[in-house]
């Protein structure tokens, strides 16, 4: 399998200005340029999203607390896409954020809302289950030998030991690599006190090295298919862009909702008035503090690379990987606009027509 991909040009050169203002008006002019470059290569051959599990989130994390709502939690739903693409003439099949959210409950901020509210809360008021990564490939026809990569924005709450393999325990998908940022794997294994609350403890021991790699920055994986460096979130962060033949969307968690990238069209009481008091163009998902300017800067590359919605033009096409829902529990914080979800042409198995070749 060739994992040797060629970087999106133009960015990479912005993100070398060390002053970051200007460093954030070089990205802003890149990023056009990468995106023209990026739909001139051709669409994807098919993209399917697949909700997983719906869970609470910190609402004071959501809008970076200019959201007013006495509800101590919004709710989201966490979403996996499944994309194929060709790459050098194969059909390729990325599945981007497959989480195992069963073991994801291991993450310390999880673990703490259990203790606290206990399983049946936890279970069936807190959360809904909606799929697993197993069941929506086999709905899609699709078997672990199809899937050719994994991917995630970042490694928050993420166990990918049964998908790769580790500690013993044999890997789920035989054939597939994890592609990662190189910042985001070295980051996960030296983890600082700060981010340690967000991430599954062990949730990468034992990976085979041969399973992983380590991206270095944007990089076009194939026809239709890019991976967008977006720093901010976490240092590693990552975000999937896909061109189809009618548009362009991005795929994240550094929004919760695509009206983050439109802070001034937002109904959620308290959004668009502190955007305003602020100044800001976007409102960071902010449970992270690792460094939030470069998290703005990102979220402004993500704008300008989607471009506007074909069904709502006054929003962005950013796709949240953990999508905000209505929830009664959430009074007040119910999206404004819910897009609807990436979803293009057919997804057919791969192997089978290999084994032909």
């Amino acid at each position: 399998m060739n994992t040797s991909f060629r970087p999106l040009p133009f960015l990479n050169e912005a993100r070398a200005e060390p002053v970051s203002g200007l460093r954030l008006q070089k990205l802003r002019r890149a990023a056009q340029e990468a995106r023209e470059s990026f739909t001139a290569g051709g669409a994807v051959a098919a993209v399917a999203t697949c909700d997983l599990v719906t869970f609470p989130y910190p609402s004071q994390f959501a809008f970076s607390g200019g959201a007013l709502s006495p509800a101590p939690y919004v709710m989201m739903t966490n979403r996996m896409q499944v994309v194929q693409y060709l790459e050098d003439g194969v059909t390729r099949t990325l599945l981007f954020n497959p989480s195992d959210y069963e073991r994801g409950q291991a993450t310390p901020f999880f673990k703490s809302l259990r203790k606290k509210y206990g399983d049946f809360i936890s279970d069936k008021v807190m959360a809904r289950r909606l799929g697993t990564v197993q069941s929506h490939l086999t709905a899609l026809g699709l078997k672990p030998a199809d899937v050719d990569y994994i991917a995630f924005d970042h490694l928050h709450v993420q166990d990918v030991r049964r998908w790769l393999g580790g500690d013993g325990e044999p890997a789920y998908f035989p054939r597939a690599k994890l592609l990662i940022q190189r910042a985001e794997w070295e980051s996960v294994k030296n983890l600082h006190p700060l981010e340690k609350v967000w991430y599954v403890p062990g949730g990468t021991d034992g990976v085979p090295e041969e399973r992983v790699v380590l991206l270095d920055g944007d990089t076009w994986l194939g026809r239709g298919a890019a991976i967008l460096s977006t720093p901010g979130h976490t240092m590693g962060n990552m975000s999937l862009a896909v061109a189809t033949d009618r548009e362009v969307f991005v795929v994240s968690e550094n929004g919760v909702a695509t009206e983050s990238y439109t802070p001034l069209q937002s109904s959620i009481p308290g959004v668009r008035a502190f955007a305003e008091q602020m100044g800001w163009e976007v409102v960071l998902n902010g449970n992270t503090r690792e460094s939030s300017l470069e998290q703005y800067s990102s979220m402004v590359v993500e704008k300008l690379f989607a471009g506007p919605s074909r069904v709502e033009g006054a929003f962005v096409n950013f796709h949240p990987s953990s999508l905000l829902t209505s929830a009664l529990v959430a009074p007040g914080l119910s999206p404004t606009i819910t897009l609807p979800a990436p979803n293009y042409g057919d997804i057919r198995p791969t192997t089978a027509a290999r084994r032909a070749a």
